[in-house]
């Protein structure tokens, strides 16, 4: 599914970085299917766009895998705000608050 989601990300946005995170194993129940991904996208598509924006344009070019996945995290900057710093906040280890 990963590889996947990266085609529809990489046919769909231009992207000069792009990580897909599976973060399933950090959650309780975890079954080993996929359930939550990081999505961190660094593209210049998103240059004057809003976070909101930003977000709409990837989950528009995950078409139906946004059915298949309980939980998605973005990190949308482009190229120079990644450059200025590649930082963003890790989601939590949900499965050790259990």
């Amino acid at each position: 599914m990963i590889d996947n989601i990266k085609k529809n990300l990489t046919k769909n946005i231009s992207c000069n970085h792009l990580e897909i995170i599976d973060e399933s194993p950090n959650h309780g129940g975890y079954s080993g299917a996929i359930s939550h991904v990081k999505i961190i996208v660094v593209s210049d598509d998103f240059e004057g766009l809003s976070l909101i924006k930003r977000h709409q344009l990837v989950y528009k070019a995950l078409e139906n895998f946004v059915k298949e996945i309980h939980a998605i995290s973005i990190v949308s900057k482009t190229v120079s705000q990644w450059k200025e710093s590649s930082d963003y906040i890790p989601s939590p280890d949900c499965a050790k608050n259990k």
